[in-house]
């Protein structure tokens, strides 16, 4: 079995949005968009309705937790629900059902292997690179434990494929 690993570099992830607008796969598109930018599990976001996401600044994970949505996501959202009611599942197939995660993950699979990307890459890398990238830009781990339940900062690592010395990280000058 292969270790999913987090999409790392931008570059990879324009060129996969890229081509699910060139496919005309809007949907996948837009849940690909919403996991890398909010850490949201699959099951999760095939479980939004409509109502979940219209005109929302944010987007709720459970009751205590919530993420903002950025307005590249507030877009594709507006564009995507136009044409449906608010009691709609946002994330349907062909005959209106609920979209399952086997399609998902099969898409996926094929966009992956006409990029060439590597097979380490899948639906599973979609919440790691969200907290890849929030790692790297903040270096906060506390959140991201938070965030996914994790129990260490180490299993938040391991989780987002950082291997870090922590130790490192300590600062001279603190001196009180």
């Amino acid at each position: 079995m292969t270790i999913s690993v987090p999409i790392s570099d931008i570059q990879s992830i324009n060129i996969i949005k890229d081509l699910y607008l060139k496919k005309g796969l809007k949907r996948d598109l837009l849940l690909f968009t919403l996991a890398i930018n909010t850490g949201m599990a699959l099951n999760d976001l095939l479980s939004l309705k409509v109502s979940d996401v219209k005109n929302r600044e944010y987007l709720l994970l459970d009751k205590n937790k919530s993420v903002p949505l950025n307005e590249e996501i507030k877009e594709q959202i507006a564009e995507f629900i136009k044409d449906k009611k608010i009691s709609d599942l946002l994330f349907t197939n062909k005959n209106g059902d609920k979209l399952d995660r086997f399609t998902v993950l099969n898409t996926f699979k094929n966009i992956c292997r006409e990029l060439g990307l590597p097979a380490e890459i899948s639906v599973a890398s979609w919440r790691k690179t969200f907290a890849y990238h929030y790692y790297q830009k903040y270096k906060d781990l506390s959140y991201l434990q938070w965030l996914f339940n994790q129990t260490t900062v180490g299993v938040t690592l391991k989780f987002i494929g950082v291997k870090e010395n922590m130790n490192l990280r300590y600062r001279e000058g603190v001196v009180l």
